[in-house]
């Protein structure tokens, strides 16, 4: 799950689905927005649900509390070879709002790990993506 800023609603609503059903599985959000004390959204709910196990990992980007502008698609690169591993093992990768620079950004960047981690030149990945969203692996809802 990718939603900074308020792409983070519907992911609010799918895990309180999924605890309230006791959903197994793993699960992974990257959130960002500017400010970590001001900005982080539903912080209490996202701790509790790391607490309980229902979310799995979280990966936070703040963009405006240090000199160098941190983004969720940087916490994606760094994070390329285990973001690879979960793909290969059949994880569904949603991504939710800004259609204008975010979501472009997140799908070039998902487009370099793909092909760093997975061996792949650049048409390769592209086709690998492509694959993934015909699978309905990989969709978005951007705005």
């Amino acid at each position: 799950m990718i939603g900074p800023g308020t792409g983070i609603a519907p992911f609010r609503a799918f895990m309180q689905q999924r605890a309230a059903e006791g959903a197994e599985g793993k699960n992974w959000l990257f959130f960002g927005n500017p400010h970590f004390t001001e900005d982080f959204l539903y912080q209490v709910e996202w701790q509790s649900y790391v607490k309980e196990g229902v979310l799995s990992r979280i990966d936070l980007a703040w963009s405006r509390d240090q000199q160098q502008k941190v983004y969720v698609q940087d916490k994606l690169r760094e994070q390329g070879a285990e973001l690879w591993r979960w793909i290969n093992d059949g994880a569904h990768i949603y991504v939710c709002g800004d259609a204008n620079r975010m979501a472009k950004d997140v799908e070039q960047t998902l487009l370099e790990v793909i092909a760093e981690y997975g061996a792949m030149d650049a048409e390769a990945a592209d086709e690998f993506l492509s694959e993934l969203r015909v699978e309905r692996r990989y969709q978005r809802d951007v705005y």
